[in-house]
């Protein structure tokens, strides 16, 4: 039986998504993370945030992306 590993990742990266008003940050992070897309429009309030686990080379890193309302 293999020791288990304390951390679930090698590597944190943590992005923020920053611009004006309306112009699609929520769904980049949506497409990005979740393949989904929201037609109809929504203001972010506050910050948003969501996780995706990527794999590069024998690395586990996990992401942890921004979203912040255009203000």
């Amino acid at each position: 039986m293999k020791p288990k590993k304390r951390q679930d990742c090698d590597y944190v990266v943590k992005a923020v998504i920053i611009g004006d008003s309306g112009v699609g940050k929520t769904n980049i992070l949506l497409r990005y993370c979740d393949n989904s897309f929201k037609p109809s429009y929504s203001s972010t309030i506050g910050v948003d945030f969501k996780i995706k686990t990527i794999k590069v080379e024998e690395y586990k890193i996990k992401l942890q992306i921004w979203d912040t309302a255009g203000q």
